[in-house]
């Protein structure tokens, strides 16, 4: 399952979404560049982190339009296997 953090950048305060995997203990992974390259997580703070595709739904929603369209966009593809 994949996990997703939602980070903030230090200087413009755009926010942009970061997929990784869950570990076991129920922490979970992120990767070093947001979901649209646009971002570095070094140049960020959290926001949440370690939440599923349901729960960043939601709470990119709660943070409405100041979260990277491309980045949210993500969470509504519907992939074919």
């Amino acid at each position: 399952m994949d996990a997703y953090s939602l980070l903030r950048h230090k200087e413009t305060e755009e926010l942009h979404l970061f997929k990784g995997t869950f570990n076991t203990d129920g922490s979970c992974t992120a990767k070093k560049l947001s979901i649209c390259e646009g971002m570095d997580r070094t140049d960020a703070k959290l926001v949440f982190k370690c939440k599923d595709e349901h729960e960043a739904r939601t709470l990119c929603a709660i943070e409405g339009r100041g979260v990277c369209g491309v980045c949210v966009s993500h969470l509504y593809t519907t992939y074919e296997d």
